[in-house]
């Protein structure tokens, strides 16, 4: 099973544009493009770097918390609106705080697209942050409010519990082993009670591993309603973006 990192570093490269679904016609028919965006841009809010799982974790229980972005907004050509290469898949923090803020700020810093500019050349993680680097990654950071306090703690959230849960997955197995053996011990020399007692430690910490595994499942890369089809792809993939950070237990 591969699951989120503890950390999701900013992509060194842009995100590809790998599907092309059938246009949509309606006033809001651009969100029939979200099944493809989602695998587009792994599952992940393309802005603030969140993943579905954090907004899970965090208590949603299903995906209702994440929307379609419009690089160029609606209200500034509503002509793009239902157009595929104008959208992203965001969090719904990020595209309610950027409303409809222009492209440039005037002082020649630009909205920066992640499917044109690398977020690691504006972006780099400190202390739970995607702290900018550059004038636009600057601009970016405040029209999408990407380190409010909320994705900062969900940030957080998932780097310590992950940390915490990946540790006694992979530590506890060769404990339990060696308590094992040591019941065989006790158990040959008659040391009954004491027997009794180690096998109840090693219960309990067999029990503590599980309850870490069904934690670390809730962060697989690929959610479990994913589906095996979007509407343009009958196998679609994850970009290597967030494939490449994915790491297995």
């Amino acid at each position: 099973m591969k699951i989120l990192p503890p950390v999701t570093r900013p992509p060194t490269t842009p995100f590809s544009r790998s599907h092309d679904p059938a246009p949509a016609r309606s006033k809001r028919g651009y969100h029939a493009f979200r099944p493809c965006l989602r695998w587009e841009f792994g599952f992940t809010c393309a802005l603030c770097m969140l993943h579905e799982a954090d907004l899970i974790e965090y208590g949603i229980g299903s995906t209702g918390l994440t929307t379609v972005e419009h690089v160029v907004p609606q209200s500034e050509d509503a002509g793009q609106s239902n157009t595929y290469a104008n959208c992203l898949y965001a969090c719904r923090w990020c595209n309610r705080s950027r409303s409809n803020l222009p492209l440039h700020d005037g002082n020649g810093n630009v909205l920066l697209n992640p499917t044109t500019s690398a977020w690691a050349d504006h972006f780099e993680v400190q202390d739970d942050k995607l702290a900018p680097k550059t004038g636009s990654g600057q601009y970016t950071e405040v029209a999408y409010s990407i380190n409010d306090p909320f994705k900062v703690q969900r940030r957080a959230a998932r780097r310590e519990l992950i940390e915490r849960c990946r540790k006694l997955v992979l530590e506890a197995p060769p404990k339990i082993e060696g308590l094992s053996r040591l019941v065989g011990r006790l158990a040959a020399s008659d040391a009954l009670d004491d027997a009794e007692e180690v096998r109840r430690v090693a219960r309990c910490l067999h029990e503590q591993v599980a309850l870490a595994r069904q934690t670390l499942e809730r962060y697989q890369g690929v959610p479990v309603d994913a589906g095996a089809a979007c509407r343009c792809h009958p196998k679609p993939t994850i970009p290597p973006q967030v494939a490449e950070q994915l790491i297995e237990i």
